[in-house]
């Protein structure tokens, strides 16, 4: 069993959808992070589909097999703010968040922009679904129990881009033709030189 949720106009950070990467020492996946503001709709959606997800799986051992899967970090739901290792700061957009991790190990998300519209190809899903873009996603949270043991994982089924956020890289978008349109030589010069 898993339970889908749709998140409606999060932002999404470190996004992996147009080719598995790797995070940390684990295997290339898929997948992004969504801050999730605390008690917000988002939040108290999660927290539902977890819960159901536990006691599904754990029936009346759902409480503290939940709090121990929590304190060993094992949930992809997490209610502290997502810091970076090497600072100790919160990443940008993090900031007074908790976060939601997905990652697909095999399905790529689908990718539609605002439109309705599917984008494919590297480039233009790189482009287009940026960290710090605003989103609407279908994600999937299960539980876990098998030989790899016990977990609550979310995964990410697609996004459709809303056309909001800003870039958190600090990278900007490709460069347009007007701005070159001072430089550009006139077709008919070209055309007289042949």
């Amino acid at each position: 069993m898993a339970t889908r949720i749709m998140l409606k106009n999060v932002v999404l950070a470190f996004p992996a959808l147009a080719e598995p990467q790797s995070f940390g020492e684990g295997e290339p996946a898929y997948g992004a992070k969504f801050p999730i503001k605390p008690n917000s709709e988002q939040h108290k959606a999660i927290e539902a589909a977890i819960l159901a997800e536990a006691t599904e799986a754990w029936k009346d051992k759902a409480a503290s097999v939940l709090k121990m899967l929590e304190e060993d970090g094992k949930v992809a739901f997490t209610k502290k703010v997502y810091r970076s290792k090497k600072t100790g700061e919160a990443y940008q957009g993090f900031e007074g968040t908790h976060y939601l991790s997905t990652r697909n190990a095999k399905t790529q998300p689908s990718v539609y922009n605002a439109y309705g519209d599917e984008v494919d190809g590297k480039a233009n899903i790189e482009r287009d679904a940026f960290s710090g873009a605003v989103v609407n996603a279908s994600i999937e949270i299960w539980a876990q129990d098998n030989k790899w043991g016990r977990r609550i994982n979310c995964s990410l089924r697609g996004v459709m881009l809303t056309g909001e956020g800003e870039n958190f890289g600090g990278g900007s978008s490709p460069a347009s033709a007007n701005e070159f349109a001072s430089f550009a030589k006139a077709k008919a010069d070209a055309e007289d030189i042949l």
